[in-house]
């Protein structure tokens, strides 16, 4: 997941994928306002920060935090 900080207000119409919204003021479902903070994933990160048809950028990146991928224990052949 990407955290994010809103450096420009904007409305986004796949909000919902969202996670962990931190309001700086008014809580508008669908609308982001300057200052609010998000976690979301590296493909709506790369469309807030230009990668979309308008080139705009609203959101700055505050971190990255790596994905955990849990690894199953191998399991290990009886020797006869």
């Amino acid at each position: 997941m990407i955290k994010c900080e809103v450096i420009k207000e904007f409305t986004l119409e796949k909000f919902d994928e969202l996670k962990n919204i931190q309001r700086k003021g008014i809580d508008t479902k669908g609308k982001l306002y300057v200052g609010d903070t998000f976690e979301c994933s590296k493909e709506m990160a790369n469309y807030l920060t230009g990668n979309n048809k308008n080139g705009d950028v609203v959101v700055r990146i505050i971190e990255v935090k790596p994905e955990i991928k849990e690894e199953k224990p191998k399991k290990k052949k009886a020797k006869k």
